[in-house]
């Protein structure tokens, strides 16, 4: 609740500095056909390197880890890169993302990990920019894997699982030359994952809060398949370059 607290002001902040820049970019920008000014300019590309915070809240493996006198697992952390190809004499952009996604939890006897990466293409659209401000909004589908090991009491597994997914969400570039740029974002992304197959460990039924976990098998507790997730609400900053 914490994470999602902290997220949640994030992109209230980004709302409220959008909301006292609309005005100035509103009017200072001119439609694409009129070669409106950008940092960014129409038909170029540019790339970006990001770091990010994802409220995936892992209540399966929270419960496992709550049973075994272990902690909820903290925020996701993730590393994200960016390609964006503006489209020429147009608002339009698109953007492809990959990234690395980071999630553990370690409480003595009880330690488990996560590890996995994202790719989403996206659409992107500048309803309103000027010189200084570019204010975005974009969405997409994409894919995700994740593997995860767990190790309670020295009985381990290690297991994987991936899906398709989505995300959308909205952000600003405040642009300080023409090429460089700070990047601000908040998303949404849904992106989690159902089944989760175990690829490895000493791990048997019934251990560690698990009533299926044998190599080869899809890892079960409580007689269902035990879900992981790379979903949530993701608060990003970032910087691009414009080349």
């Amino acid at each position: 609740m914490r994470a999602v607290r902290r997220t949640g002001l994030f992109i209230s902040t980004l709302a409220l500095v959008s909301t006292f820049t609309i005005q100035d970019a509103f009017g200072q920008s001119r439609s694409r056909g009129g070669g409106a000014a950008s940092a960014i300019p129409s038909g170029a590309s540019s790339i970006g390197i990001a770091f990010s915070t994802v409220s995936a809240s892992q209540d399966d493996l929270n419960g496992v880890a709550t049973t075994n006198s272990g902690k909820d697992m903290s925020s996701a952390m993730e590393v994200a890169a960016s390609w964006i190809y503006r489209y020429d004499r147009t608002s339009y952009a698109f953007v492809l993302r990959p990234s690395y996604f980071m999630q553990s939890t370690d409480s003595g006897t009880t330690e488990i990990k996560l590890t996995g990466f994202t790719v989403f293409p996206m659409f992107r659209i500048y309803p309103l920019e000027n010189t200084f401000i570019k204010f975005f909004m974009q969405g997409g589908l994409g894919y995700g894997s994740l593997k995860g090991s767990m190790d309670i009491n020295s009985v381990t597994a290690d297991f994987e699982g991936s899906a398709f997914g989505a995300v959308g969400g909205m952000g600003v570039d405040f642009c300080f030359t023409d090429a460089h740029c700070l990047t601000i974002e908040g998303n949404i992304r849904y992106l989690p994952i159902e089944r989760n197959k175990v690829t490895g460990g000493n791990c048997s039924n019934n251990v560690g809060g698990t009533s299926q976990c044998s190599s080869g098998s899809e890892l079960e507790t409580n007689g269902k398949d035990l879900q992981t997730t790379m979903s949530g609400i993701q608060g990003l900053i970032g910087y691009t370059m414009a080349f």
